[in-house]
């Protein structure tokens, strides 16, 4: 309830000056058209209810035929000048507001990337992904095209609303009957809004199913466990739950839609009716009759207009919401005392009394944890899955803050860094292989090919010993990897964890970390390649995490996590997390 609240925080105004403000910056040209457009399309109805009436007042008057011709001939001019314009607009700025849509996808990927890690991470905030990205799928329907839309209808409509109640400004119960009809499409909209969680869990687990049954890393254990009916059966027993939902959905937009058409056969009839009964009782001429029953008609429209549009900018407005939530709220502010990035080629690092919990109502992963690392110290943590040690990492790198206590690099608390900067501290290879379908040369960057240094490329590759299995490929650092691209080349499961050490190396962070990375590799290899590591470490400070002791002998010190207790084991000092 409290993330509902604070997505609705942003008015209908508000939303429109964001997307007004967006999209002077990406398409200038796309609010001079809307401005044509908007008014252009209140000139143009004007000129089709007086057309008919002039033309049978000129009729009825017995008017010289050279002054019909004329004032028809000048009207007809008026009115193709006028649509012509309009169109012209309306057209052009069609594909530039569908543009606002990827301008804004991109926008949001973005975001994701920079974004706290707790929003990459937890379900909460990949549900708050999902439904900012589900506000751009729809197309035409999606939040910010409906919203330009309907601004620019509302306006038109209001304006036009105004001049034609002064022609039929005796016709009060269109206003009663299209408050009505708002009130019916509101509801609907806000049954849809609050069930959005709903629907964009049932996206989220059927995009999951979907991705997993097509990732290649999965199809020997689709086969070989028969897996594919389970996968079958769950995708349609998802496919159910969203569709049930889908249809209570729809069927309140249904009875929006009964009413609106009862309404609107009440509302236009009784105008008719009294419209009938003036001209028969000679109360108003043919040719004003001619000219209200086009206002009536046209009146009629742009009420609905309004109410429509009105609905429709509410809906916009809370799609609009989900997205904003995502992008304003993804990210604590910076410290106003920034502090410039440090430099040098090893640092010290201090975790004082610190407490955290990833559920506020669980008990914490870390307790009262406190543990110093001096500059070029080499450390390593042990421990058995789930003791808090990747959550060491987490918190050291920034991703996390710390419910209590206080994380330092140097003497200089981290929070008082910018995160751009604090990132720059660290090089890490991780348990999870990150390779995108790029060159060998840019995955060790991780930057355009333009911008990599290929030398450095070249003495990290042979720093881990990886130069020659790549030099054997005709187009060596610059050979395309992965599966995805033609050609791409797939390195065995120790060649890939050379090419992440190659990657932490390029970078040359002060601080080093080795977390878990070997995970599938046979004792003897991940010993080797922890002694490659620390080699290549020598100058800095460095963590490593791992599952055996063995494997961390050249360490300085151990920090084992189990029982939470203090031990001291031979030369190694072995710090643990205390109850």
């Amino acid at each position: 309830m409290e993330e509902k609240n604070k997505n609705l925080k942003y008015s209908v105004l508000n939303n429109i000056i964001f997307l007004l403000k967006d999209m002077w910056k990406a398409h200038p040209l796309l609010i001079v058209f809307i401005l044509l457009q908007a008014m252009l399309s209140v000139v143009s109805p004007l000129f089709g209810i007086y057309f008919p009436k002039i033309t049978v007042d000129l009729v009825t008057a017995s008017a010289d035929k050279m002054k019909i011709i004329y004032t028809l001939t000048v009207f007809g001019l008026l009115m193709a000048v006028s649509m012509a314009l309009s169109n012209m607009a309306g057209n052009g700025k069609y594909m530039m507001y569908n543009d606002m849509r990827t301008y804004y996808q991109i926008k949001l990927f973005l975001q994701s990337l920079s974004c706290d890690y707790i929003y990459v991470e937890s379900a909460e905030g990949q549900t708050k992904y999902e439904r900012a990205v589900s506000t751009l799928r729809a197309g035409d329907w999606s939040g910010t095209s409906k919203m330009t839309v309907a601004m620019i209808n509302i306006f038109v409509s209001i304006i036009c609303f105004i001049i034609y109640s002064g022609i039929i400004s005796t016709l009060n119960i269109y206003i009663i009957l299209s408050v009505v009809n708002y009130f019916s499409i509101k509801n609907a909209q806000k049954y849809q809004y609050n069930h959005k969680d709903e629907e964009a869990r049932f996206n989220k687990k059927l995009d999951y199913v979907e991705w997993t049954a097509k990732d290649v890393k999965y199809g020997k254990d689709i086969r070989l466990y028969g897996m594919s009916s389970w996968l079958i059966q769950l995708r349609e027993i998802l496919l159910e739950g969203y569709i049930a939902l889908s249809r209570k959905i729809k069927n309140r937009y249904f009875v929006s839609g009964v009413v609106n058409a009862f309404t609107l056969f009440l509302r236009d009839g009784i105008a008719y009716a009294y419209l009938i009964w003036s001209v028969v009782k000679d109360n108003i001429s043919i040719g004003n009759f001619v000219l209200y029953f086009g206002a009536i008609t046209g009146f009629s429209g742009f009420v609905g207009s309004i109410i429509g549009d009105i609905n429709e900018l509410n809906g916009a407005n809370l799609q609009m919401n989900d997205m904003r939530a995502f992008l304003d709220n993804t990210d604590e502010p910076e410290p106003y005392n920034m502090v410039d990035i440090l430099s040098g080629e090893n640092m010290s690092i201090e975790f004082s009394h610190v407490y955290f919990s990833y559920d506020k109502n669980s008990e914490p992963v870390l307790k009262d944890f406190s543990i110093s690392i001096k500059k070029g110290e080499k450390i390593a943590l042990v421990g058995v899955n789930g003791a808090g040690k990747t959550t060491i990492i987490k918190l050291l790198c920034g991703f996390y803050k710390p419910d209590r206590g206080q994380i330092s690099i140097d003497g200089i608390n981290i929070n008082n860094f910018r995160k751009k900067d604090l990132y720059k501290l660290f090089s890490a290879v991780f348990q999870d292989v990150y390779i995108p379908p790029f060159t060998v040369a840019e995955n060790v960057s991780l930057q355009i090919e333009k911008e990599t240094d290929m030398e450095l490329v070249k003495q990290c590759l042979k720093k881990v010993g990886l130069y020659d299995k790549i030099n054997q490929y005709p187009d060596s650092i610059r050979t395309p990897m992965t599966k995805e691209v033609k050609d791409g080349i797939v390195l065995s499961g120790g060649q890939q964890q050379k090419l992440l050490m190659a990657r932490a190396l390029y970078k040359n962070a002060p601080i080093l970390i080795l977390d878990e990375p070997t995970a599938a590799l046979d004792p003897i290899a991940e010993s080797e390649t922890y002694h490659d590591f620390y080699e290549l470490s020598q100058n800095k400070t460095a963590i490593y995490i791992s599952h055996r002791l063995a494997s961390t002998r050249f360490c300085n010190n151990l920090c084992k996590f189990r029982n939470r207790s203090i031990i001291t084991l031979y030369n190694y000092i072995l710090i643990c997390l205390c109850n």
